[in-house]
């Protein structure tokens, strides 16, 4: 006889998060349907926030760059792999963590990669040059220069999508972390239909297939981003 499911706000969610860099389960193990799941457990996290399209639940599909909105990794990328980065690094402070549901994992099913930033050992020196090195991050009229990490704030921010280096040694941070992710590997999670993954946007970096050719359009996640 199979148990009945634990409620998702008696597991400590945000702790869990916190503690492993993200938590995956199913939308029936924790006690919700596909449609109420992702805002439900984003408000256990905190306050869900709408995204560029204004809405707090964002369908993600595979999009090729002719069909792209113009400030999207789609653009660059397409149906190909997407780059680890952080969600939201185009804003001044990224969202805290992102819920992902999965409606559909697609004919041919990708998965999204994991990687925790402090697996990468960044020395003391590889680390200050990460806390002065500048990028330019574009946002349309409200772009402004950051670094990838700074003592004045819990987040790392990084997204070559949006983050435009400015000197050689930004250039350098990026071969560093690319350098270094390699070296460390990824974690994959492969979808299936109901699955519920909620990362930690502010430690964690994400990507979609790495080493995969092409995702099919037809893959559909449903994203909330919490601050």
């Amino acid at each position: 006889m199979q148990a009945n499911p634990t409620p998702i706000d008696q597991l400590n969610l945000a702790g869990r998060v916190l503690q492993d860099g993200w938590f995956k389960s199913t939308v029936t193990e924790v006690g919700h349907d596909m449609h109420s799941a992702p805002e439900t457990i984003a408000m256990l996290l905190g306050k869900p926030i709408t995204g560029r399209a204004g809405q707090k639940i964002e369908p993600l599909m595979p999009t090729e760059p002719a069909r792209a909105n113009a400030k999207s990794l789609s653009v660059v990328h397409g149906l190909g792999s997407f780059p680890m980065h952080t969600d939201g690094a185009h804003r001044l402070q990224p969202p805290r963590f992102v819920v992902l549901v999965c409606a559909s994992p697609g004919r041919s099913p990708v998965p999204t990669t994991l990687m925790r930033f402090r697996d990468l050992q960044i020395g003391t020196s590889e680390r200050a040059q990460l806390e002065t090195a500048p990028f330019l991050v574009r946002n349309g009229r409200r772009s402004f220069y950051s670094t990838i990490c700074s003592r004045s704030r819990p987040f790392i921010r990084f997204d070559a999508g949006c983050m435009v280096p400015q000197s050689s040694e930004s250039e350098t941070s990026v071969k560093l972390i690319a350098h270094r992710a390699n070296e460390v590997g990824f974690t994959p999670v492969h979808w299936r239909t109901g699955d519920v993954l909620v990362i930690d946007n502010w430690n964690v970096l994400h990507g979609r297939g790495l080493g995969v050719s092409e995702a099919s359009s037809d893959r559909k996640l449903l994203r909330v981003s919490v601050q």
